[in-house]
């Protein structure tokens, strides 16, 4: 009588040692932490350990075995990231607990600033394209979806949630200012956020020619917001996670922003393998999953809500999620603790 197979959730010795072992080197443990809120390629975990090519690559495969980090395409770049742990299997239950010991590490100042140049080099591309290319922004997010075609749905998802207790909307990234119009006749008052002081020129045009009394502008980032004390009770991005450094970080961020019951909605790309957009778009990233979406929105203590795809043309699709802050104050005071602390990498 043969014996019966393993368990696919089933953990045997070899398995467990090629794991703990995987954890078992500084640089590793190192790489870890650097992902803990973020994604990074080969190149720029290259600098910011300051070593070799095949030096990372070997320890980048070692950690990808033992499934404590995933490889992730974007175009012709290859980022990595920790995977999401999804079921309560011995094996996931290990990699939870060191993540969490990764993670319970003080912070390096050196390792702290090498992430804070990347991110900071990214912002700066966005800003150069932005810009350049301020004047032109609208055609060249036309390229992939005229501004109607997300608009009306994220108007529309406005409709059907928001609440006489909504008062206050922030609008993240606003461009060129058009949906600042549809916020002004939906709420007392209205902040248009932005790093890009082309745009925000752009915006008070709009608010101008529109005559909208209710919206004021700010220049800065979440960051900027957060020291600022400002709070919301909706807050919208449209089509602006994917020139974001770090989307994960802006999540959090958001989940600190809002008050209590307030709603984030993001329209944004779902994942494509369109690498033109970058230049011609400046994107940083080709589109997310809705799965990732979900799971840094809830990581920051947001309760996830429907998720609506919209097919476009040259073959991306957009997708509409929204996301909800729990009125339970002391479970959102945890969670901003919490936030706070990884923000802090």
């Amino acid at each position: 009588m043969n014996a019966p197979a393993p368990h696919p959730s089933a953990l045997d010795s070899a398995t467990l040692a090629a794991t703990l072992k995987a954890a078992g080197d500084a640089l590793r443990v190192d790489i870890l932490r650097s992902l803990a809120r973020d994604t990074f390629s080969v190149a720029e975990l290259c600098t910011m350990f300051d070593a070799r090519q095949s030096t990372l690559s070997h320890h980048l495969k070692v950690l990808a075995t033992a499934g404590l980090v995933e490889p992730q395409r974007e175009g012709n770049t290859i980022f990595y990231r920790r995977p999401p742990l999804l079921d309560e299997a011995p094996l996931t239950q290990i990699r939870e607990h060191i993540y969490a010991m990764v993670d319970a590490l003080p912070p390096s100042p050196a390792l702290q600033q090498a992430i804070t140049r990347i991110r900071q080099f990214r912002a700066q591309q966005s800003q150069v394209f932005f810009a350049r290319y301020g004047g032109h922004l609208q055609a060249h997010q036309e390229l992939i979806a005229d501004y109607d075609l997300y608009a009306e749905p994220t108007a529309a998802l406005l409709d059907q949630l928001v609440t006489p207790a909504h008062t206050t909307a922030l609008e993240i990234g606003p461009g060129e200012g058009q949906f600042l119009s549809e916020l002004s006749r939906r709420f007392e008052r209205v902040i248009a956020l932005d790093t890009s002081t082309e745009m925000l020129e752009k915006c008070a045009e709009w608010i101008k020619r529109e005559q909208l009394a209710n919206v004021t502008l700010e220049a800065g980032d979440t960051q900027h917001a957060l020291r600022q004390g400002f709070k919301a009770d909706v807050i919208v991005m449209n089509m602006v996670l994917h020139h974001v450094p770090s989307p994960q970080d802006m999540l959090a961020d958001c989940a600190r922003l809002l008050n209590p019951g307030g709603l984030l909605i993001i329209c944004d790309l779902c994942r494509h393998q369109q690498v033109w957009a970058r230049e011609a778009c400046g994107d940083l990233w080709l589109g997310f999953d809705a799965e990732d979406l979900s799971r840094w929105a809830e990581d920051a203590g947001l309760e996830t809500g429907e998720t609506l795809l919209i097919g476009v043309r040259n073959g991306f699709q957009i997708q509409v999620q929204h996301f909800t802050c729990p009125t339970d104050t002391a479970s959102a005071d945890n969670t901003t603790h919490r936030s706070s602390t990884a923000s802090s990498m």
